[in-house]
């Protein structure tokens, strides 16, 4: 019976290791799709043919191998080119999360009242 749970959890921890420790080649192909090509129209440096796009991919790659974090290699290019430069922004905004709950709060609460209210 320990055998089981042994081998489960050691499936789990197998099928979790690519998202708890991603290679730097996936790192860098999620990084070309996320940063635009500054000289073409709307493609990623994943897609962009220029040689600009090669450059900023060699950068890319090199920031990978020094061991940057992702949040290290997102300022660095927000620094560089601004916000637009991203295709998939990293926001940290709490009122995205705390609008739609405060909202569903204060109905829950009404809802409470209401069924406790005697008439």
């Amino acid at each position: 019976m320990k055998s089981r749970y042994i081998t489960f959890a050691l499936i789990i921890i197998i099928l979790l290791m690519p998202l708890l420790f991603p290679s730097s080649e996936s790192r860098l192909e999620t990084w070309s799709k996320a940063l635009l090509c500054p000289v073409c129209q709307g493609e990623t440096i994943y897609d962009s043919p220029s040689e600009y796009a090669d450059d900023m991919r060699s950068i890319l790659e090199k920031q990978i191998d020094d061991g940057l974090t992702d949040s290290e290699i997102n300022e660095f290019w927000v620094n560089r080119y601004g916000e637009r430069i991203i295709t998939n922004p990293i926001t940290n905004n709490l009122e995205i999360l705390l609008l739609p709950l405060s909202i569903v709060l204060i109905f829950i609460s009404i809802f409470i009242r209401k069924l406790y209210v005697k008439k």
